[in-house]
């Protein structure tokens, strides 16, 4: 069997990092500027630095090169314990990764001095191992929807920390010229390891990538531009769906259509920025009043749909006067101008069954008497008003 020196390895994982990086920056990083790809571009490109210093001290000799090279495998191996974090949206302390790589480096200064270098091998292997296995830890404690992407990257970061750390043991309780140690966990291993490492992970992260590009093309074909909302489209796949849960589940649900009032007097008097603030201003107070079982949507223009779960006609109405109220104390129209209102036409599922359309319909007609009887006001579809003893229309 052919034997690499360490110095040919060296080159071989030098060469192999430099690579991946270039791969991985240009065909990954840049194409979406993810924080989770940006630490495993620096992570590589540690990887690289540490094997060039490596390098020095093998064949040129440098004294200082293999201490600095530790130091700088420990920030590689830190960064991609950043990089995990980073998936899941926690804060990452760049203090917490420059520490144990001065560590490393200063205790490799430190034992070379004293002719013991195994000491700063221990060092290098404890720290490198728990970085990764912190990584490991955060993917397996996150099962999201997005596990069957990173699972081969749990694994992988698993089975190196495991690796590190036994050979850090092995280092200590058997010494660098043990026949087992080098069996087990001599330079070729190791390097082969770490070489394994970098493809899983760099696959890994290019799939998840890949995935979360595609989520986020997916919600913006969902939502409407200027307001973050749903779009029509959008709204009635997602309406549909719920209505026919709550209808099954026997829980109320009120259908909502809005229309913001003297909208084309608003964009002819103050110009469309002052339109496009009262429709981000409408939009705002939606949220404020809506909640984790709710939809709304832009439904076309200055017009907007809401679904409400559990929900009746007497209780959307004062959704809907809570919405009219903070959009007047909201909107920013120039001094002098009028408020900002909408009018809002409500049907609900009270005692009957009906498709979306059918209820939407009766909405938008309910709505049209709202605009008909003065504008800024609620209005409860004529079939149920009646059935409750209602007055048409409800609320002004």
């Amino acid at each position: 069997m052919v034997q690499l020196d360490r110095s040919t390895l060296m080159v071989v994982f030098a060469v192999m990092t430099l690579t991946m990086l270039v791969l991985f920056y240009f065909d990954t990083y840049r194409k979406s500027r993810a924080p989770f790809a940006g630490w495993w571009c620096v992570a590589v490109g540690s990887f690289f630095c540490a094997a060039v210093f490596y390098f020095l001290g093998e064949v040129s000799g440098v004294v200082w090169a293999p201490s600095v090279g530790n130091g700088v495998m420990v920030l590689g191996s830190g960064c991609v314990w950043a990089g995990v974090r980073s998936l899941a949206g926690r804060r990452v302390r760049p203090v917490l990764l420059a520490l144990p790589a001065a560590a490393a480096c200063t205790v490799g200064f430190a034992v070379h001095t004293s002719g013991d270098t195994r000491i700063g091998s221990i060092v290098l292997l404890a720290m490198m191992g728990t970085a990764i296995g912190l990584a490991s830890l955060e993917l397996w404690r996150e099962r999201a929807s997005s596990w069957h992407l990173v699972r081969s990257l749990a694994v992988a970061t698993a089975v190196c920390a495991a690796y590190y750390l036994s050979r850090m043991a092995g280092l200590a309780l058997l010494g660098p010229q043990d026949a087992l140690f080098q069996l087990l966990f001599g330079t070729g291993v190791t390097l082969l390891m770490a070489m394994v490492l970098l493809v899983v992970v760099s696959s890994s992260i290019t799939a998840l990538n890949t995935a979360r590009r595609t989520e986020d093309l997916t919600e913006l074909a969902s939502r409407d531009a200027l307001t973050g909302l749903l779009n029509r489209r959008e709204f009635t796949q997602r309406a549909q769906q719920r209505l026919r849960n709550n209808l099954d589940a026997g829980v109320d649900t009120a259908i909502v259509m809005a229309d913001l009032d003297s909208f084309k007097a608003i964009n002819d008097g103050f110009g469309h920025d002052a339109g496009d603030g009262v429709i981000r201003a409408f939009s705002d107070a939606c949220r404020s009043a809506m909640r984790t079982a709710d939809l709304v949507a832009r439904y076309g223009g200055e017009e907007f749909a809401m679904l409400l779960t559990g929900v009746d006609a007497d209780e959307a109405v004062r959704i809907a006067d809570r919405i009219n109220a903070v959009l007047a104390e909201h909107s920013s129209l120039p001094d002098g101008a009028p408020p900002a209102t909408a009018s809002f036409g409500i049907v609900d599922t009270r005692n009957r069954s009906g498709g979306l359309q059918r209820l939407i319909r009766e909405a938008d007609e309910a709505l049209y008497e709202a605009k008909a009887a003065g504008r800024n006001r609620a209005v409860v579809g004529r079939a149920l008003a009646e059935a409750a003893g209602h007055a048409v229309p409800l609320a002004p």
